[in-house]
């Protein structure tokens, strides 16, 4: 198995938590999970064009940024990415809750686009 499918198969276990916890309510732990699917997402595509995977989420995010053009991806994409990482920050570590419904979907959007670019 390839590095970037290892990668793929971790991100849809976290998909799988993200739509659990979705399901019972858990807004802020969903959104982790689905951002962590995302990453690992982000990473596999990454890695199957041959790009070295940077050590920090924010340099993903720089990376990604950088290489959108040779990954195939869209500006809209990488932004919403980079928002993602964001709505997980707040989930995390925020004491309000501030996750909604749609988040949810656009985290899952997300996701399925990532997922397709990576081929899967």
């Amino acid at each position: 198995m390839e590095d970037y499918e290892l990668h793929v198969e971790r991100a849809r276990k976290a998909h799988r938590a993200f739509s659990i916890l979705g399901r019972e309510g858990l807004l802020e732990d969903a959104a982790s999970r689905g951002y962590y699917a995302i990453l690992h997402l982000s990473r596999a595509l990454l890695l199957k064009h041959g790009e070295p995977i940077p050590k920090t989420h924010a340099s993903l995010i720089s990376r990604m940024w950088a290489s959108r053009e040779r990954l195939g991806l869209q500006e809209r994409l990488v932004r919403a990415i980079a928002r993602i990482q964001s709505l997980r920050e707040r989930g995390d570590y925020g004491v309000v809750p501030s996750i909604s419904e749609e988040d949810l979907d656009r985290i899952d959007e997300v996701y399925r686009e990532l997922l397709a670019k990576v081929g899967e």
